[in-house]
């Protein structure tokens, strides 16, 4: 079989025609496989090429949800098989995306912490939020340990001259036990005054 046209598409995306037959395939694949036209390919080595190219495709897709969403290792497998993909593939997909370094779960669940801290929760409301979204525990607690103190006290303050303003009328005790109850929902495991 001779390649008998090759026409560049969208994105890093190729045309290859194959004895009548339109194969859209990616960049990297066309050049891996030396897909130019005149050049001749048996049947076995296109089979390979497809398959190459539907691996590609997959950790491409992996990758950009990754970035674009900042989705942890479960949520991408999800969008994964939620789009047809094998689970199997899916996880060899993250896993390679992993070795590779594209993909780092720790540092991921570290930036969505410090987010969390600022956004006045505390390490109990951060824990359960980082498991909600089934980060791995390893990666929770190295979050967690890495917090940034003035994250965390940025938090509090917010949570606390919200509190302050809310409860202002109320007399200074019962101000002070409705504002820990604020702290207490909110994840600390102690107030602003501690």
């Amino acid at each position: 079989m001779i390649v008998s046209r090759l026409t560049k598409c969208k994105e890093a995306t190729y045309e290859v025609e194959i004895e009548n037959k339109v194969y859209i395939l990616d960049e990297e694949t066309v050049l891996k496989y030396r897909l130019f036209k005149g050049y001749e390919i048996s049947n076995e080595l296109l089979m390979e090429c497809i398959q190459s190219n539907e691996w590609e495709t997959i950790k491409k897709k992996a990758y950009s949800y990754y970035l674009k969403y900042q989705k942890n290792t479960y949520e991408i497998i999800k969008y994964l098989t939620d789009r047809e993909i094998a689970y199997a593939l899916a996880v060899k997909a993250v896993s390679a995306l992993e070795d590779q370094g594209l993909i780092d779960e720790k540092k991921l669940a570290s930036l969505v912490a410090g987010s969390l801290a600022r956004s006045s929760n505390g390490e109990h409301m951060i824990r359960f939020k980082l498991k909600n979204r089934h980060f791995k525990n390893e990666a929770i607690e190295e979050a967690i340990a890495n917090l940034i103190d003035d994250d965390i006290e940025e938090g509090k303050t917010k949570l606390y001259t919200k509190a302050q303003k809310k409860y202002a009328k109320l007399g200074s005790f019962e101000q002070k036990q409705k504002i820990k109850e604020v702290f207490y929902r909110h994840g600390y495991s102690e107030g602003f005054y501690s």
